[in-house]
């Protein structure tokens, strides 16, 4: 019954903000504005809310999957890039998962764990108000009976690059 009670972690994983991200209730429309039509330009804008994955129980292989989307406003060809920092607990003994024991795959695409960033979508100019790409991660994790249970979080960095 211990070991059971370890494994039920909640997983928590948290978009992190990284190069171009901007909150959600900043709309792109008006920086495209300023920025003018001639210069080219490439905003992402991710929901504040956390991406939550539920419960990582038992013994082998745990698939966790959440999926959410993001704003992109560009007036040039764009690649939306990503990368996972990995997982770690909320508790005092802040254990971190180690990136042999998870396998992450955003939109199809194997993401390493670090800082490591991977094109996960691309697309042409988009209207002056943006357009929503989804995000779909996976996650597999093994081992997790080997951690102290608890809510565990991570970061998912989203950026965007034109050209």
């Amino acid at each position: 019954m211990r070991n059971l009670a370890k494994i039920c972690a909640v997983v928590v994983l948290c978009l992190g903000i990284a190069g171009g991200v901007r909150a959600a209730d900043h709309r792109p429309r008006s920086r495209m504005a300023k920025a003018g039509m001639s210069r080219p330009v490439a905003m992402v804008s991710a929901p504040r809310k956390p991406l939550s994955f539920a419960k990582a129980v038992g013994f082998g292989t745990t698939r966790l999957k959440g999926d959410t989307a993001v704003l992109v406003a560009a007036n040039c060809p764009f690649r939306l890039l990503a990368s996972f920092r990995g997982f770690v607990g909320e508790t005092a003994e802040r254990a971190a998962i180690l990136p042999k024991q998870m396998k992450v795959t955003i939109n199809g695409k194997e993401v390493p764990i670090g800082t490591a960033f991977v094109e996960i979508a691309t697309g042409g100019p988009t209207p002056p108000s943006g357009v929503e790409v989804p995000i779909v991660v996976e996650i597999k994790t093994s081992g997790v009976i080997a951690y102290p249970a608890g809510r565990y979080g991570g970061n998912l960095a989203i950026t965007v690059r034109g050209g």
